[in-house]
């Protein structure tokens, strides 16, 4: 049997997907070690992991805070980085995860970008290690970090590996492609993978699966009696992070209050709603979303990559309302495949949300939606993560070693890719290829060391 050590940073879409493959690699016999914010200790435990945490509660508050002024611009990311993302955090994180690498038949799975610790680890002591890619923009924005600011980070990536006695580096992007197994958390029939990333990276599925739960929740017996009386409501969601700009609960709200349908809200901020909600719409600070969707007939959310799954899952129509991040180009993929559409913020007004709605409410939408129902009854992307962390115990071609071969980004390649991809998504009208490289990097607004 294996030591597994699963190494991830920052909200629930960027760990919950591991711990649900820890828990299985756990089911399993192998031993399993999550190293992540002390947010996730809970769950973590009741999924019957062993866990170190990287901070406080109070330290994780913060971060979440000013993670959230970040992405809007509000906050400089270069103090962002000097302070969540120093020489003394990857360090401490460092030492954290070699503790858990002593055992024989260690592994390492990680987030891409934000793991730059575990890298080192695998490095230093030649084990193998996976990286994952959480959605489809992290690719290109990754390679817009290395072209924009790439060059900055070096002094501090070769700080890092001199203190550990790793030779230097010339480039932030040769240094992240290293692994030889990357791993991307979407089906192909969802989004292909990059082509233009120095290595392969293999589509496995979304990270949900049926009785691959992190942690089983039922339905509350309050909220099944109230379905009961309501049948196929609408649900409002901006997932679990307060990323969300400020109109979209009032808008999204409002808009319901005109449809006059039973609308469920759920968001654990109760502060970002209005004061009064309408007669017609009942909130939850918390509700198992993958459990009652099948029961929803229709989903106003944020673009984040778990609802959007559970949504697919269900076979609910999904309205996406996407700001910061990957959720744009999220949305413009999920209208693509038919099963939604979206609205960007200059259109976020009751009634336009409203009649949005109902343009979803339709027999070749719904059809549309059951098709991706049954592919998703093939989604296997937990299970299939466990089988590949398994594949690491067993293939030494997974050591980590030095991505040597690479020969620098291709970008004519990239800016083709690019060009598609600004088909797709209207808010790159009109840029520079400068502008456009910015957006993209602000998008994720993570990267580097």
């Amino acid at each position: 049997m294996g030591n597994v050590v699963i190494v991830t940073h920052w909200l629930d879409g960027d760990v919950i997907p591991f711990v649900r493959i820890g828990k299985v690699l756990r089911d399993r016999g192998h031993k399993v070690t999550l190293l992540t914010h002390c947010h996730f200790e809970k769950m973590a435990k009741e999924a019957g992991l062993d866990f170190e945490p990287w901070d406080t509660p109070e330290e994780y508050k913060q971060l979440v805070e000013e993670m959230n002024g970040g992405i809007v611009l509000g906050i400089n990311n270069e103090d962002f980085k000097k302070k969540h993302e120093s020489f003394e955090v990857r360090m401490k994180e460092y030492d954290k995860i070699l503790k858990y690498c002593k055992e024989e038949n260690t592994v390492i799975l990680c987030k891409n970008r934000s793991s730059i610790a575990a890298h080192m680890v695998a490095e230093k002591y030649e084990l193998p290690l996976a990286s994952v890619m959480m959605n489809p923009t992290e690719v290109v924005s990754m390679i817009s970090f290395d072209r924009l600011y790439g060059k900055k980070d070096i002094p501090l990536c070769n700080k890092l590996r001199e203190e550990i006695g790793l030779p230097p580096i010339k480039s932030w992007l040769q240094w992240e492609s290293s692994p030889s197994m990357t791993l991307a958390f979407w089906p192909s029939w969802y989004a292909k993978p990059e082509q233009n990333w120095p290595r392969p990276i293999e589509t496995i599925g979304f990270p949900i699966e049926e009785g691959k739960e992190a942690i089983k929740r039922e339905i509350p017996e309050d909220f099944k009696i109230w379905l009961k009386e309501h049948e196929k409501p609408l649900l409002i969601s901006g997932g679990t992070t307060k990323l969300i700009d400020p109109l979209f609960y009032p808008m999204s709200i409002a808009a319901a209050e005109l449809l006059n349908k039973p609308t469920i809200v759920l968001s654990r901020y109760k502060e970002l709603l209005p004061e009064e909600l309408p007669a017609n719409v009942r909130w939850y600070s918390y509700l198992p979303l993958d459990e009652i969707m099948p029961y929803l007939g229709g989903l106003i959310h944020h673009g984040g990559m778990g609802t959007l799954s559970g949504a697919l899952r269900g076979g609910v129509p999904q309205l996406i309302l996407p700001c910061f991040v990957d959720r744009p180009y999220n949305a413009a993929l999920i209208k693509e495949l038919g099963v939604g559409n979206y609205l960007y913020r200059p259109k976020w007004k009751p009634e336009t949300i409203a009649k949005a709605v109902k343009e979803l409410m339709v027999p070749e939408i719904k059809e549309r939606c059951l098709i991706y129902a049954g592919k998703m009854k093939q989604n296997n992307g937990v299970s299939i993560a466990a089988d590949k962390v398994e594949s690491l115990m067993k293939e030494p071609q997974y050591i980590y070693r030095f991505n040597h071969d690479y020969n620098g980004y291709d970008y004519e390649l990239g800016e083709k890719e690019e060009e598609e991809r600004s088909k797709k998504n209207k808010i790159f009208k009109d840029l520079t290829k400068e502008q456009k490289m910015k957006l993209l990097f602000h998008i994720r607004n993570r990267g580097g060391c």
